[in-house]
């Protein structure tokens, strides 16, 4: 019985440490996520509990575009300074919507992240150039006037749904332009290292825009364009963990 007590005891002790170790996967890794301008950071937090569970630092900061949009390259600014946080270690870029694009625009203008998980991939300034094209050139003649810092009221597209916006001209120009940053951002261009692309099946707009998925990684869930996060929580753990 002594012996048998001893196996038992041992074993659960080995099965203690490894689930110690599960818990531990992604320690050292700094998981910075960046929410969409729709349902704010809500979406993100259950992967952020996920991601915690596994040893992660989660950073999520609040991004400007809730009160209205800076400049692309001011946004940028806002993740780095994301980025600088993280204290030491790999540091991966995770973004829903919107966040998705920024994501990528830092990874290839500004660098230095391990990975980017982009989370139902929105802000296509192409796709939506019929919505926008009278106030991107109000946009564009202020800026032309020297008047690039002056707030004006222009529109806004998401989801299938038109709104206005307040914001300057050149912050606008910069986020609309399909010739912009932020159009850029949205093919993945200059994107290097580990890309994961995280579609919805019922995000009709992500399924159909085949064209940045050319490189990385894609993967399907069954979700919409707000739940992808959550519903795509194991598939993103289990990836980043393979990198």
């Amino acid at each position: 019985m002594k012996i048998i007590a001893s196996v038992i005891a041992a074993f659960l002790g080995f099965s203690s440490l490894a689930g110690s170790a599960s818990a531990m996967e992604l320690k050292g890794t700094t998981v910075i996520l960046i929410h969409g301008k729709g349902g704010g950071q809500g979406p993100l937090q259950p992967l952020a509990a996920a991601l915690k569970a596994e040893g992660a630092s989660v950073v999520l900061p609040r991004m400007s575009w809730v009160s209205g949009y800076r400049t692309y390259e001011q946004t940028l600014g806002e993740v780095q300074a994301a980025v600088q946080r993280a204290r030491g270690g790999r540091v991966v870029l995770m973004g829903h919507s919107l966040g998705a694009n920024i994501s990528m625009g830092y990874a290839a203008r500004v660098g230095g992240v391990a990975a980017v998980v982009a989370l139902a991939p929105g802000h296509r300034p192409d796709f939506i150039a019929s919505q926008t094209q009278d106030s991107l050139a109000q946009a564009k003649a202020l800026v032309a006037a020297g008047r690039g810092q002056e707030k004006a009221q222009f529109l806004d597209f998401n989801q299938g749904r038109t709104f206005p916006v307040t914001t300057t001209a050149a912050a606008y120009v910069s986020f609309f332009d399909p010739s912009g940053p932020a159009a850029s951002a949205a093919q993945g261009s200059g994107v290097g290292g580990p890309v994961l692309w995280v579609i919805g099946t019922g995000d009709r707009a992500a399924m159909n825009d085949r064209a940045p998925y050319l490189r990385g990684t894609r993967i399907e869930v069954p979700a919409g364009h707000q739940d992808t996060p959550r519903v795509a929580v194991r598939q993103v753990i289990d990836w980043l963990r393979a990198q």
